[in-house]
């Protein structure tokens, strides 16, 4: 593991600060998403590309980025 930080990896530890430690020490204890996760996963990717759509060429999406 890098002694440097990605942002991804940076948010996560933010969330929860074991999860950096695990990541480093004990990275055999962290389990992989099972297939309901992944499900649940792909569903916030669905509902997030329907709201870019909802929101696409409005004032909104300039505030926003």
């Amino acid at each position: 593991m890098s002694k440097f930080l990605s942002k991804s990896l940076y948010t996560r530890a933010i969330q929860c600060p074991k999860y950096l430690w695990l990541k480093k020490y004990k990275q055999e204890v962290l389990s992989l998403p099972d297939e309901q996760a992944k499900a649940r996963f792909e569903t916030g990717n669905v509902v997030g590309d329907l709201a870019c759509e909802y929101i696409k060429g409005s004032e909104l999406e300039y505030k926003l980025f």
